[in-house]
Protein backbone atom coordinates (compact mmCIF):
# COMPACT_ATOMS: atom_id res chain seq x y z
CA UNK A 1 0.00 0.00 0.00
CA UNK A 2 1.02 3.61 -0.65
CA UNK A 3 -0.31 6.75 1.00
CA UNK A 4 -3.79 7.32 -0.39
CA UNK A 5 -6.61 9.84 0.01
CA UNK A 6 -10.07 8.26 -0.01
CA UNK A 7 -13.59 9.63 0.25
CA UNK A 8 -17.06 8.31 1.00
CA UNK A 9 -20.16 10.19 -0.08
CA UNK A 10 -23.35 10.56 1.94
CA UNK A 11 -25.84 11.10 -0.89
CA UNK A 12 -29.54 11.63 -1.57
CA UNK A 13 -30.36 8.92 -4.13
CA UNK A 14 -33.77 9.25 -5.83
CA UNK A 15 -35.55 6.08 -6.87
CA UNK A 16 -35.62 5.73 -10.64
CA UNK A 17 -33.98 9.11 -11.26
CA UNK A 18 -30.81 7.75 -12.78
CA UNK A 19 -30.09 10.96 -14.68
CA UNK A 20 -30.35 13.07 -11.53
CA UNK A 21 -28.36 10.59 -9.45
CA UNK A 22 -25.59 10.44 -12.04
CA UNK A 23 -25.47 14.23 -12.07
CA UNK A 24 -24.98 14.17 -8.28
CA UNK A 25 -22.25 11.55 -8.64
CA UNK A 26 -20.60 13.72 -11.29
CA UNK A 27 -20.68 16.73 -8.94
CA UNK A 28 -19.05 14.85 -6.09
CA UNK A 29 -16.45 13.26 -8.37
CA UNK A 30 -15.54 16.74 -9.61
CA UNK A 31 -15.19 17.95 -6.01
CA UNK A 32 -13.10 14.90 -5.10
CA UNK A 33 -10.75 15.40 -8.04
CA UNK A 34 -10.30 19.05 -7.05
CA UNK A 35 -9.41 17.81 -3.55
CA UNK A 36 -6.89 15.28 -4.96
CA UNK A 37 -8.88 12.25 -3.80
CA UNK A 38 -7.67 8.90 -5.17
CA UNK A 39 -10.76 6.75 -4.53
CA UNK A 40 -14.42 7.55 -3.85
CA UNK A 41 -17.23 5.29 -2.67
CA UNK A 42 -20.90 6.17 -3.26
CA UNK A 43 -23.78 4.41 -1.44
CA UNK A 44 -25.53 1.17 -2.29
CA UNK A 45 -27.77 1.57 -5.37
CA UNK A 46 -26.72 5.20 -5.65
CA UNK A 47 -27.37 5.20 -9.41
CA UNK A 48 -30.75 3.46 -9.31
CA UNK A 49 -32.15 4.35 -5.91
CA UNK A 50 -33.15 1.87 -3.21
CA UNK A 51 -36.70 0.48 -3.37
CA UNK A 52 -36.91 -3.25 -2.56
CA UNK A 53 -40.30 -4.82 -3.08
CA UNK A 54 -41.05 -2.90 -6.30
CA UNK A 55 -39.84 -4.76 -9.38
CA UNK A 56 -40.74 -1.92 -11.76
CA UNK A 57 -39.15 1.09 -10.06
CA UNK A 58 -36.22 1.38 -10.38
CA UNK A 59 -35.68 -0.65 -13.52
CA UNK A 60 -32.72 -3.03 -13.50
CA UNK A 61 -30.07 -2.33 -16.16
CA UNK A 62 -27.22 -4.27 -17.66
CA UNK A 63 -23.65 -3.65 -16.57
CA UNK A 64 -22.96 -2.12 -19.99
CA UNK A 65 -26.25 -0.23 -20.22
CA UNK A 66 -26.92 3.49 -20.49
CA UNK A 67 -26.39 4.36 -16.83
CA UNK A 68 -23.22 2.31 -16.43
CA UNK A 69 -21.81 3.86 -19.61
CA UNK A 70 -22.55 7.36 -18.31
CA UNK A 71 -20.74 6.48 -15.08
CA UNK A 72 -17.86 4.99 -17.08
CA UNK A 73 -17.50 8.22 -19.03
CA UNK A 74 -17.13 10.17 -15.77
CA UNK A 75 -14.27 7.87 -14.81
CA UNK A 76 -12.57 8.18 -18.16
CA UNK A 77 -12.94 11.94 -18.18
CA UNK A 78 -11.78 12.55 -14.61
CA UNK A 79 -9.24 9.73 -14.33
CA UNK A 80 -10.25 8.76 -10.78
CA UNK A 81 -11.36 5.45 -9.26
CA UNK A 82 -14.84 5.32 -7.74
CA UNK A 83 -17.60 2.88 -6.83
CA UNK A 84 -21.34 3.40 -7.41
CA UNK A 85 -24.40 1.19 -6.89
CA UNK A 86 -26.48 -0.17 -9.78
CA UNK A 87 -29.53 -2.45 -9.85
CA UNK A 88 -28.11 -4.88 -12.40
CA UNK A 89 -29.88 -7.36 -14.68
CA UNK A 90 -27.39 -9.80 -16.13
CA UNK A 91 -27.59 -11.50 -19.52
CA UNK A 92 -29.62 -14.39 -18.05
CA UNK A 93 -32.23 -12.03 -16.58
CA UNK A 94 -31.13 -12.39 -12.95
CA UNK A 95 -31.19 -9.16 -10.95
CA UNK A 96 -28.36 -8.24 -8.56
CA UNK A 97 -27.59 -5.40 -6.18
CA UNK A 98 -24.23 -4.41 -7.66
CA UNK A 99 -21.44 -1.96 -6.90
CA UNK A 100 -19.57 -1.14 -10.08
CA UNK A 101 -15.93 -0.04 -10.01
CA UNK A 102 -14.82 2.67 -12.42
CA UNK A 103 -11.48 4.26 -13.28
CA UNK A 104 -9.87 6.03 -16.23
CA UNK A 105 -10.51 2.91 -18.33
CA UNK A 106 -14.27 2.95 -17.65
CA UNK A 107 -16.05 0.12 -15.79
CA UNK A 108 -13.32 -2.29 -14.71
CA UNK A 109 -15.16 -4.56 -12.26
CA UNK A 110 -18.19 -5.16 -10.08
CA UNK A 111 -19.22 -6.68 -6.78
CA UNK A 112 -22.66 -8.25 -6.29
CA UNK A 113 -24.14 -8.17 -2.79
CA UNK A 114 -23.59 -11.62 -1.29
CA UNK A 115 -25.98 -11.45 1.70
CA UNK A 116 -29.55 -10.41 0.98
CA UNK A 117 -31.83 -9.44 3.87
CA UNK A 118 -35.40 -10.73 4.18
CA UNK A 119 -36.89 -7.44 3.02
CA UNK A 120 -34.83 -7.65 -0.20
CA UNK A 121 -35.13 -11.36 -0.95
CA UNK A 122 -37.75 -10.98 -3.69
CA UNK A 123 -36.04 -8.04 -5.33
CA UNK A 124 -32.53 -9.29 -6.15
CA UNK A 125 -30.44 -12.43 -5.91
CA UNK A 126 -27.32 -13.08 -3.88
CA UNK A 127 -23.96 -12.82 -5.55
CA UNK A 128 -21.34 -15.49 -4.93
CA UNK A 129 -17.98 -13.80 -5.59
CA UNK A 130 -15.78 -11.72 -3.27
CA UNK A 131 -13.27 -9.97 -5.53
CA UNK A 132 -10.36 -7.82 -4.41
CA UNK A 133 -9.68 -4.85 -6.68
CA UNK A 134 -6.29 -3.28 -7.34
CA UNK A 135 -5.71 0.47 -7.35
CA UNK A 136 -2.15 1.70 -8.03
CA UNK A 137 -1.93 2.75 -4.38
CA UNK A 138 -3.95 0.08 -2.53
CA UNK A 139 -5.95 -3.13 -2.80
CA UNK A 140 -9.58 -2.93 -1.74
CA UNK A 141 -12.77 -4.92 -1.29
CA UNK A 142 -16.45 -4.02 -1.15
CA UNK A 143 -19.23 -5.19 1.18
CA UNK A 144 -22.73 -3.88 0.54
CA UNK A 145 -24.77 -2.97 3.64
CA UNK A 146 -26.05 -6.30 5.11
CA UNK A 147 -22.76 -7.97 4.13
CA UNK A 148 -21.02 -6.03 6.89
CA UNK A 149 -22.76 -8.15 9.54
CA UNK A 150 -20.82 -11.25 8.49
CA UNK A 151 -17.23 -11.20 9.82
CA UNK A 152 -16.15 -13.97 7.47
CA UNK A 153 -16.54 -11.69 4.46
CA UNK A 154 -14.14 -9.07 5.82
CA UNK A 155 -11.63 -11.73 6.83
CA UNK A 156 -11.72 -13.42 3.43
CA UNK A 157 -11.20 -10.09 1.65
CA UNK A 158 -8.33 -9.21 4.00
CA UNK A 159 -6.76 -12.64 3.51
CA UNK A 160 -6.98 -12.06 -0.23
CA UNK A 161 -4.97 -8.89 0.14
CA UNK A 162 -7.50 -6.09 0.70
CA UNK A 163 -6.08 -3.17 2.67
CA UNK A 164 -9.27 -1.05 2.55
CA UNK A 165 -12.85 -2.29 2.88
CA UNK A 166 -15.64 -0.08 1.55
CA UNK A 167 -19.14 -0.50 3.03
CA UNK A 168 -21.76 1.29 0.86
CA UNK A 169 -25.18 1.29 2.54
CA UNK A 170 -28.85 2.04 1.97
CA UNK A 171 -29.83 1.78 5.63
CA UNK A 172 -33.28 3.23 6.29
CA UNK A 173 -34.12 1.58 9.61
CA UNK A 174 -36.33 3.62 11.95
CA UNK A 175 -33.50 5.28 13.87
CA UNK A 176 -31.89 8.68 14.21
CA UNK A 177 -28.43 9.40 12.87
CA UNK A 178 -27.05 9.14 16.42
CA UNK A 179 -28.75 5.79 16.98
CA UNK A 180 -27.52 4.48 13.63
CA UNK A 181 -23.96 5.60 14.26
CA UNK A 182 -23.99 4.01 17.72
CA UNK A 183 -25.19 0.74 16.17
CA UNK A 184 -22.65 0.81 13.35
CA UNK A 185 -19.85 1.56 15.78
CA UNK A 186 -20.61 -1.68 17.61
CA UNK A 187 -19.35 -3.81 14.73
CA UNK A 188 -17.78 -1.98 11.77
CA UNK A 189 -14.68 -0.86 13.70
CA UNK A 190 -14.28 -4.50 14.72
CA UNK A 191 -14.00 -5.46 11.04
CA UNK A 192 -11.07 -3.02 10.82
CA UNK A 193 -9.40 -4.00 14.09
CA UNK A 194 -9.73 -7.78 13.75
CA UNK A 195 -8.36 -7.79 10.19
CA UNK A 196 -5.98 -4.79 10.43
CA UNK A 197 -7.53 -3.00 7.46
CA UNK A 198 -9.03 0.43 6.86
CA UNK A 199 -12.85 0.58 6.78
CA UNK A 200 -14.96 3.24 5.06
CA UNK A 201 -18.77 3.33 5.28
CA UNK A 202 -21.38 5.59 3.69
CA UNK A 203 -25.17 5.80 3.46
CA UNK A 204 -28.07 7.46 1.69
CA UNK A 205 -29.46 10.62 3.27
CA UNK A 206 -32.88 12.28 3.06
CA UNK A 207 -36.14 11.22 1.39
CA UNK A 208 -35.70 9.11 -1.74
CA UNK A 209 -38.93 9.79 -3.66
CA UNK A 210 -40.42 6.40 -2.80
CA UNK A 211 -41.41 6.95 0.82
CA UNK A 212 -38.10 6.03 2.43
CA UNK A 213 -36.10 8.48 4.52
CA UNK A 214 -32.45 7.87 5.36
CA UNK A 215 -30.58 9.29 8.34
CA UNK A 216 -27.13 9.38 6.82
CA UNK A 217 -24.05 8.31 8.82
CA UNK A 218 -20.72 7.98 7.04
CA UNK A 219 -17.25 7.50 8.50
CA UNK A 220 -13.76 6.14 7.93
CA UNK A 221 -11.83 3.98 10.44
CA UNK A 222 -8.12 3.34 10.67
CA UNK A 223 -6.66 -0.18 10.84
CA UNK A 224 -7.15 -0.27 14.62
CA UNK A 225 -10.83 0.57 14.37
CA UNK A 226 -10.63 4.23 15.40
CA UNK A 227 -12.83 6.70 13.53
CA UNK A 228 -10.57 9.22 11.76
CA UNK A 229 -13.20 11.10 9.70
CA UNK A 230 -17.00 11.30 9.78
CA UNK A 231 -20.01 13.19 8.45
CA UNK A 232 -21.05 16.18 10.52
CA UNK A 233 -24.77 15.32 10.49
CA UNK A 234 -27.39 12.91 9.18
CA UNK A 235 -29.50 15.35 7.18
CA UNK A 236 -27.28 16.68 4.39
CA UNK A 237 -25.24 15.36 1.50
CA UNK A 238 -21.56 15.34 2.37
CA UNK A 239 -18.23 13.97 1.24
CA UNK A 240 -16.02 12.57 3.99
CA UNK A 241 -12.30 12.54 3.17
CA UNK A 242 -9.37 10.87 4.95
CA UNK A 243 -5.68 10.44 4.23
CA UNK A 244 -4.62 6.84 4.83
CA UNK A 245 -0.90 6.37 5.47
CA UNK A 246 1.03 3.30 4.46
CA UNK A 247 3.25 3.62 7.54
CA UNK A 248 0.21 3.52 9.85
CA UNK A 249 -0.99 0.27 8.29
CA UNK A 250 2.50 -1.25 8.40
CA UNK A 251 2.88 -0.23 12.05
CA UNK A 252 -0.49 -1.73 12.99
CA UNK A 253 0.50 -4.99 11.30
CA UNK A 254 3.97 -5.05 12.82
CA UNK A 255 2.68 -5.76 16.34
CA UNK A 256 2.38 -9.52 16.19
CA UNK A 257 0.01 -9.94 19.13
CA UNK A 258 -2.57 -7.60 17.59
CA UNK A 259 -2.17 -8.68 13.97
CA UNK A 260 -4.80 -11.30 14.68
CA UNK A 261 -4.99 -12.82 11.20
CA UNK A 262 -1.45 -14.13 11.72
CA UNK A 263 -2.86 -16.49 14.37
CA UNK A 264 -5.87 -17.79 12.42
CA UNK A 265 -6.37 -21.57 12.27
CA UNK A 266 -8.65 -22.09 9.24
CA UNK A 267 -8.03 -25.84 9.08
CA UNK A 268 -9.47 -26.17 12.59
CA UNK A 269 -12.49 -24.02 11.78
CA UNK A 270 -13.21 -26.17 8.72
CA UNK A 271 -13.12 -29.33 10.82
CA UNK A 272 -15.47 -27.77 13.36
CA UNK A 273 -17.94 -26.87 10.63
CA UNK A 274 -17.91 -30.43 9.29
CA UNK A 275 -18.21 -32.22 12.64
CA UNK A 276 -21.35 -32.81 14.67
CA UNK A 277 -21.75 -30.59 17.74
CA UNK A 278 -20.55 -32.23 20.96
CA UNK A 279 -23.16 -33.79 23.22
CA UNK A 280 -23.74 -31.87 26.41
CA UNK A 281 -23.89 -33.76 29.68
CA UNK A 282 -27.10 -33.33 31.62
CA UNK A 283 -26.77 -31.75 35.03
Amino acid sequence: MQNIRIAVVQMNCRVGDTVGNIATIQRFVDDAVADRVDMICFPELSISGYNPGDASNPQAESIDGVSAQAIAEIGRRQGVTFMAGLLERDISGIVYNTQIVVNDQGVIGAYRKTHVATSEAGSWCQGSEMPVFVHPKARFGIEICFDSHFPEVSTILAQRGAEILFFPHASDMDETANEKQARWLRYMPARANDNTVYVAACNHVGENGAGRTFSGVSFICDARGCVVAEASNGTEEQMVVADLKATDLAEARSVSETFYRHFRRPEMYTNWMKSDPPQMDRI
